[in-house]
Formats: C-alpha cells, structure tokens, sequence
C-alpha cells in the first residue's frame, strides 16, 4: 500500500469516527441528560417520598450518570478532542491515567516532554497507544506493561512493552489485532511500525516517525524512507525482552 492511499483511507476511517462522535454526542447525550433531569424532578417531588421508591430512583440516577461517563468515553475513544484542546503530550498522558483506574496490574511510564507532535503524526501516534493498551487488556494477560516516548536522532518513538502471552505475528498476520491498521497509520504519516513477539514473551510494539519541527516533518529525515512492516518475529530469533530478568 503506497503512502497516500494508506493517507486517504486513514482520513476516511477518522471522518467516520468523527462523525459517530458527533452522533452520540449530541443524540445520546441529549437523550441521557433529559432522562436524569426526569428523574431529579421525580425524587423532589412528595409523593416519592417511600422508601422503596426512593432507592429505585437513586438506583436509577447512578446507572444515568454511569451510562453518560461511558458516553463520554466512547466520544472521546472515537474522536480524541484532547489532541486539540491540551495538545499530544497532556492527551497521552490522560490516556494512561484512564487505562491505569482499568487495569489490574502495573502500567509505568517514561515520556519525553519535550516532544510536540501536532496533526495527522498526533493522531497516528495516538492511536497506536490507543489501540495497543485495548489489546492489552483484551488479549494479552499481563501483570505490568511499560510506555515509552523518545526522541533519538531525528526519529521521536513510542514503544509499549508487555509481559502478557505474546503470540506469533506470523500466525496472527495482518488481519487480526488491528496490526494492520496500526501499520497503515504509521506509513500515511511517513512511520514504521513493529511487532516483536513470541508465546509466553510478552509484546514490544514500537512506532516512530520522523520528528516535526514547526509542524511540518524535518525534510532530511523524510528523504531517509519509509518501513511500513511488521517484523514477524520467532521465539528464538527475535524474541522481545522480557520486562522481568
């Protein structure tokens, strides 16, 4: 896939997002705050005043204002307002925080502040975390996970260590996981994107792309070329290394 097709595909998958976004904003959102408003008229009123009555009520507003947290989050899942408001760093960082209150075990972290990244790279690179964690939690069975961001010669990278069960990218192959689609990000935005795993080893997953300067991509480092692969990785050759000795 060259870059630009991979370019147009990702503005159309992000348009969509944006668009469902907006669709539970606005409807849904409307639809759970009139029902919470309903039910604050009901607990005032005298007649509500049993008991039992009392309990469903409140019962009921906890699951409203649980079910608009949960609209909230799939809002900014879908469309990450953050990248626009606070900026690549801050909206990274409240992605970890949100990720640590649901995973069991130990997320660390080490990013650079001084990187800035901003547009289509800010979202790629985003998503990569995004999407990296939710198959952590799904798949992966881990008990510590570590994030990284750096900047080294030209390149800013993300990497996001696990020590969950691994699998075999080469069994997996592009269409599961969403690897493909992380990949494809990463090449729209001149990236590369690997995959370092093996059963019972854990996951290394890291995507860089050449760091901004101004918001524009530094020219010198976009001459280099692009790697858009996976590296498919055996136990014994390209086995990541393990978070604990």
């Amino acid at each position: 896939m060259t870059r630009d097709l991979a370019a147009r595909l990702q503005h159309a998958r992000e348009s969509e997002r944006a668009a469902l976004a907006r669709e539970l904003h606005d409807e849904l959102g409307a639809i759970l705050t009139a029902a919470r408003l309903d039910v604050a008229w009901l607990s005032a009123q005298g007649a509500c005043q049993d008991p039992e009555i009392a309990r469903r009520l409140q019962a009921l507003r906890q699951l409203l204002g649980d079910g608009i947290g949960l609209k909230r989050r799939l809002v900014e899942d879908l469309h990450p307002t953050l990248l626009t408001h606070l900026g690549f760093g801050a909206a990274l960082e409240q992605l970890l925080v949100s990720n640590r209150e649901r995973f069991a075990g130990k997320l660390s972290s080490e990013l650079d502040k001084s990187v800035n990244l901003t547009g289509d790279a800010a979202l790629a690179l985003y998503r990569v975390a995004q999407e990296s964690l939710t198959n952590i939690h799904k798949y992966a069975g881990a008990s510590e996970v570590r994030v990284r961001l750096t900047r080294s010669r030209g390149r800013i990278e993300l990497s996001i260590e696990d020590d969950g069960c691994g699998f075999d990218p080469a069994a997996v192959g592009f269409g599961h996981q969403g690897l493909s689609g992380l990949r494809d990000r990463m090449l729209a935005v001149s990236g590369r994107f690997e995959v370092a795993s093996a059963p019972g080893l854990g996951t290394v997953i890291r995507a860089s792309l050449p760091a901004q300067e101004r918001g524009r991509i530094d020219r010198s480092v976009q001459e280099t070329g692009v790697t858009g692969s996976i590296r498919r990785s055996t136990p014994r050759q390209h086995a990541p290394t393990p978070l604990h000795p």
